[in-house]
């Protein structure tokens, strides 16, 4: 992958990873842990005015450059909320390492960079609770209510969405044929807290499908008190 010379990286590894060796002028940031509550319209201009304040507090502008190790859930969920907040994003999964030889965190110039809600990108527990092709990424058990999160509740799912567990995701050339899905449709993705399916996400980006992700996904869905099958 030919990186842009004025892109900005973003190291999402584990703190310890990236002190130990990260891409010279790094920033290390991972943003897989926060669950937020996002219904109406002063919780999505609170988190657009929080995303503006992270995005000036490190320097961030467009094009951002993230990498991990790997395509993981953490990599795409903090790349989810880059872009969400209007910025452009791209994920770096491989060939990154011999390169990874700097262990001095930068310290950058704040930026003006305004954060614009890509509200195409997201699902608010409403919208998707509307969503006619809504699909959980989750595991068979998670979607059938077997097993949950000890966060949570109880178990089970959406009403009316279809399980497509994340391991599809992982096969990019086989996903639109075994979900019977085309470029240029609309699909709602959702998990647990909206990483296993960022990942999601960026895989049907990538292939032409205009994915929103239901960023809070069971997490708030229950919180909510929303109903549930089965």
């Amino acid at each position: 992958m030919e990186i842009p010379p004025e892109a900005v990286l973003v190291d999402t590894r584990p703190r310890a990873a990236y002190e130990a060796g990260h891409l010279p002028g790094a920033r290390h940031l991972d943003l897989s842990a926060p669950k937020l509550r996002l219904r109406d319209e002063a919780e999505l201009k609170a988190l657009e005015a929080g995303l503006t304040e992270l995005f000036r507090e490190l320097g961030l502008r467009s094009p951002v450059v993230l990498y991990d190790e790997g395509l993981t859930s953490r990599l795409c969920r903090t790349a989810f909320f880059l872009g969400l907040g209007g910025l452009e994003v791209e994920l770096w999964t491989e060939g990154w390492e011999p390169y990874a030889t700097e262990r001095e965190e930068p310290k950058p110039e704040r930026s003006d960079t305004l954060a614009r809600l890509r509200r195409d990108w997201l699902l608010t527990a409403d919208e998707a609770a509307r969503h006619p092709l809504l699909l959980d990424v989750r595991s068979p058990e998670e979607y059938q209510g077997k097993v949950h999160p000890p966060c949570c509740p109880k178990g089970g799912r959406i009403p009316g969405s279809r399980n497509a567990p994340l391991e599809l995701f992982l096969e990019p050339d086989k996903v639109l044929k075994q979900l019977g899905l085309e470029p240029g449709q609309e699909v709602g993705v959702y998990c647990h807290s909206g990483a296993r399916s960022a990942v999601a996400f960026f895989v049907l980006r990538s292939l032409g499908v205009r994915a929103r992700n239901y960023l809070g996904s069971m997490h708030e869905w229950l919180a909510e008190g929303l109903p549930t099958e089965p």
